[in-house]
């Protein structure tokens, strides 16, 4: 508050605030209609001239199109539970025959012993990087097995969805297996059984309405997902395969062949509820 001010004085302009300005007469300010057209036709032709220079300098739009060099997204891979980046060569081929680069591709490795949240922020930091490395926006995401659930906290949990485009899954531990309880002192173990709160959390906070797309591929024979329906994700794209075995999703011609379809937009695989 101010102080010593009662109520609101009348504003006084002094002299010495006041700007003379020279007033033309009314004949200088009179313009005739050639002159205002001659203006007006000198202005527009000032705007189309400098038209190529701001349509340059304008900041091209980022949108779902993949690298510069092939026009589709980077691929991360992720293994499962005790797995490895070396997992992944019949994929890897698989991409690179249908036009993927080499550096367009990245396998990680991550501690198998360790709780899933924490290989999501591994996760998190391999998009990014792969991301700077190619200049693209977004990338596609391929997992395997307990893959699946590291790469849906990301996807969930740290601001995943902006940075992938497809996601898909391969035997994936979704909706939890009785295998694990087998190793149910470690972590991740305890994460994959199908009372793990990870999992309802995880499925409490899924949902399809983003931009990002997801597809699972599952098997009616696989040994380590149970039972083998586990392995869908209600809502996405769900495929059944033929009998294959839990390892064998990552190497299978046809499976590769619908998952490289999927991630290039074309959806071929056959949908299951």
């Amino acid at each position: 508050m101010i102080r010593g001010v009662r109520g609101r004085r009348p504003l006084r302009i002094r002299r010495s605030y006041r700007v003379g300005v020279h007033q033309p007469s009314l004949a200088g300010r009179r313009m005739t209609g050639a002159r205002r057209s001659a203006i007006r036709l000198g202005a527009c032709v000032l705007v189309i001239a400098a038209l190529p220079a701001l349509l340059a300098a304008a900041p091209a739009r980022q949108s779902r199109t993949g690298t510069a060099s092939t026009g589709r997204e980077p691929v991360l891979l992720v293994h499962g539970f005790n797995g490895s980046a070396s997992n992944w060569g019949a994929l890897v081929h698989t991409l690179e025959q249908a036009g993927w680069h080499a550096d367009e591709i990245d396998a990680i490795n991550y501690d198998s012993s360790v709780s899933n949240k924490a290989v999501a922020r591994q996760i998190a930091d391999e998009v990014a990087a792969l991301q700077a490395r190619t200049g693209a926006a977004h990338v596609d995401v391929v997992s395997h097995s307990m893959g699946a659930i590291s790469t849906r906290w990301y996807l969930e949990h740290l601001g995943g969805t902006a940075s992938v485009d497809a996601w898909v899954s391969l035997a994936g531990v979704n909706e939890g297996t009785v295998w694990a309880y087998g190793c149910y002192a470690l972590a991740p173990c305890k994460e994959m059984t199908p009372s793990s709160t990870v999992l309802d959390d995880l499925a409490r906070h899924f949902s399809t309405s983003g931009a990002t797309r997801y597809a699972t591929w599952w098997s009616p024979c696989d040994e380590a997902v149970v039972p083998q329906t586990n392995a869908k994700l209600p809502g996405a794209h769900n495929t059944e395969t033929a009998c294959l075995g839990h390892s064998a999703l990552k190497s299978d011609p046809t499976v590769l062949t619908q998952v490289v379809d999927w991630l290039g937009g074309s959806g071929t695989a056959r949908h299951s509820v």
